[in-house]
């Protein structure tokens, strides 16, 4: 669950501006954040940790998830495209910065140009970065262990081992990753394990002298010590989510929403609310019209059947989601006890975003990235 622990009231009053001009808001909890570095290094043990900070820092901000992160003493990021590479390097000069997937055809002279780090996932990639790194860069090579996604093949590996491509490359690190890491019980974990450690045997040979790996993702770094190999990439879990499936969460919820009550109304036993009509009250009730909807993070799959908080009163969703505006039944409060300004709490200290996630028949990754891009997102 979150700490954050803010009342209602006392969000109001202290980022007011922010609810009136957007009408809600998200909140990090940099404590948290910190705590949840803690507990990645101690798990991580000897391992070096490189954040994955892609998709814009799973929607947080990449560049102020970044600034804390240089704050707790990392020094070596991942990022999904060159656009967001080049986008952190404009602030953070001396930051090592890999790039998951650098986009088709491998342009190698923006890389450099922006001291990019790239991950080549393609005898296609490999074979631009060779051409076009005159100056010869490093880079890593992702290997595919079973996930057909990306990656070098078993045999993309055999091929290479047979051309001059593959020794002009500067090698940081190999990397693979995990299909099913949040499953400790899944035997394809130990399967992709043995392949990264097999195939790393074969380009060290190659290269003639032996060259780190990299396998754990956040999940993977709980499935115990020798999955650790020399660097771990955690990622959503520094925000927080639970890296482990069916179980308690180890780690602290950086992240809670909130909205504004727009309006206020009593409506009639037997009318009907939103769009399509789909309920009717069976009532005289009293509603109140929110300042969120699918546009902002509050998917229509919780037409109906969706709650939000307010006061640590459980409140039911009526109605359609609609595009910026939801319905809620407020008539757990006395008339007037609530009024137009006030805050609602979409997610946070009453319902955990895995909760909320699961609400949403999704994952909390997927929340976090379709909020909206213009809410503002305050660190707390």
């Amino acid at each position: 669950m979150m700490e954050i622990n803010i009342l209602n009231q006392d969000l109001k009053k202290k980022y007011n501006k922010y609810f009136q001009q957007y009408g809600s808001v998200l909140f990090i909890n940099k404590n948290n954040i910190i705590y949840n570095s803690t507990i990645i290094s101690s798990k991580s043990k000897k391992s070096k940790i490189f954040p994955v900070i892609k998709a814009n820092a799973y929607g947080m901000g990449v560049i102020a998830i970044t600034n804390i992160l240089i704050e707790l003493g990392y020094k070596s990021i991942f990022l999904a495209n060159i656009a967001e590479g080049v986008e952190v390097r404009k602030k953070f000069k001396s930051l090592n910065i890999y790039i998951l997937n650098c986009g088709q055809p491998l342009n190698a002279q923006i890389l450099i140009k922006h001291n990019l780090i790239p991950v080549l996932n393609s005898v296609e990639d490999i074979k631009s970065w060779v051409c076009g790194n005159l100056n010869n860069e490093s880079c890593v090579i992702h290997l595919d262990t079973g996930m057909n996604r990306l990656g070098l093949s078993y045999s993309n590996i055999l091929d290479l081992k047979k051309t001059k491509y593959i020794n002009k490359l500067k090698i940081k690190f190999l990397m693979t990753h995990l299909a099913s890491a949040e499953n400790a019980k899944k035997k394809f974990n130990e399967i992709q394990l043995n392949k990264l450690q097999k195939y790393t045997k074969i380009i060290s040979k190659i290269k003639n002298h032996s060259i780190k790996s990299s396998i754990c993702n956040s999940s993977g770094i709980w499935l115990g010590e020798k999955y650790l190999l020399n660097i771990v990439r955690p990622g959503a879990s520094f925000l927080g989510i639970n890296p482990l499936l069916n179980k308690q969460n180890p780690l602290k919820e950086t992240v809670s929403m909130y909205a504004q009550i727009t309006q206020i109304r009593k409506a009639l036993k037997n009318t009907s609310v939103g769009y399509g009509q789909t309920v009717k009250l069976k009532k005289d009730s009293l509603l109140a019209t929110i300042s969120i909807g699918y546009s902002n993070g509050l998917s229509r799959l919780l037409s109906n059947k969706g709650s939000v908080y307010i006061n640590n009163k459980k409140l039911d969703i009526l109605g359609r989601v609609s595009m910026d505006l939801t319905v809620i039944d407020i008539s757990k409060f006395k008339d007037r006890e609530l009024k137009i300004g006030d805050i609602v709490e979409i997610f946070g200290p009453n319902k955990s975003l895995e909760k909320f996630a699961i609400e949403n028949n999704t994952i909390p990754y997927e929340i976090l990235c379709n909020i909206d891009k213009n809410i503002p997102k305050i660190i707390v």
